[in-house]
């Protein structure tokens, strides 16, 4: 059986060198190409190919987010995510509904075979290193000191740093010290992101 492909990726040389690559394999068949995600839906609709080889840098968008709105309504569609290697990413494909996720870096191989495990199993995920991208994160929640799950707790909560230092009996420099090693930690620039990311981390209390 021929699997179809669509890919999109902003990157012209992303979109080259996947055409080349499927040229070269009897079993995969790229149906369309596209720079955006509006482009890509317009050839889902037109080609309802197998799988979408996608680029997280689309011309008009994210693809991380793209893949996981078309999730919603193409239950049975292969998707497979190409991005930098980066455990948050990983992650939130996983929890996305997405095939498959590689680094763009991924030997071709990978990512060929990648391509023919969301066709045959879309529903399922693989990652090169899923098992590690697990462990890392189940160790991240192990890292963070009980006083700064205090102060996350209060950030989720919407408390400004002068009232979490009067909440904690801290001073303000203090508490913008904790934000800096949680925002390390966590690998995030800003309060709504540290939040978001320890939720989905489970290191914040009821």
């Amino acid at each position: 059986m021929t699997v179809t492909v669509v890919s999109a990726s902003g990157a012209t040389l992303t979109r080259v060198g996947i055409a080349a690559a499927f040229e070269a394999e009897p079993d995969l068949r790229l149906v369309g190409a596209a720079a955006s995600g509006a482009q890509a839906l317009a050839l889902l609709a037109a080609q309802q190919p197998d799988v979408v080889l996608l680029d997280l840098d689309l011309a008009d968008g994210n693809g991380l987010t793209w893949g996981a709105e078309v999730r919603r309504s193409h239950p049975a569609l292969g998707i497979v995510l190409l991005a930098a290697r980066d455990d948050d990413l990983l992650l939130r494909a996983l929890e996305a509904g997405i095939s498959a996720f590689l680094p763009r870096t991924e030997e071709l191989g990978a990512i060929l075979a990648a391509v023919r495990h969301a066709a045959a199993a879309p529903g399922s995920f693989t990652a090169p290193d899923l098992a590690g991208a697990l462990t890392r994160r189940r160790h991240s929640a192990t890292v963070v000191s009980p006083r700064e799950r205090e102060v996350l707790n209060l950030l989720r909560d919407g408390l400004t740093v002068p009232q979490i230092a009067a909440t904690l009996g801290l001073s303000e420099s203090t508490v913008k010290t904790y934000l800096a090693r949680i925002y390390d930690k966590l690998g995030v620039t800003g309060r709504d992101q540290a939040v978001a990311t320890a939720t989905d981390r489970g290191l914040l209390t009821a």
